[in-house]
């Protein structure tokens, strides 16, 4: 009995901490990004964890754009995978390379 209890405890712990690397970030901030954001990802993947880019800017590849809590965003640069993702300021300036 305490042999079954114990791996169900297991079990639950594992799947938990699974998901928990699933989880959308809601208001993500610079440090989020940096964190999280990985040269391989896909576009799903980074729907999945930052939630819907609040526009895309580009022309002839994605330019994925979050807005930031301090009034920066981060453009993220997309064609059938990551270019870059960059930290940019109110008058286009950047600011910092993430990728």
């Amino acid at each position: 009995m305490k042999i079954t209890r114990l791996l169900a405890i297991a079990f639950f712990t594992m799947v938990t901490a699974c998901s928990q690397g699933e989880e959308q970030i809601l208001n993500p901030t610079l440090e989020n990004f940096q964190t999280y954001l990985k040269i391989d990802m896909t576009y799903n993947a980074i729907v999945t964890k930052f939630g819907s880019p609040s526009k895309d800017i580009g022309s002839g590849i994605h330019i994925y754009v979050y807005s930031l809590p301090d009034s920066t965003e981060i453009w993220i640069g997309y064609s059938d995978k990551l270019l870059y993702a960059r930290q940019i300021d109110g008058q286009g300036n950047e600011l910092l390379r993430i990728i």
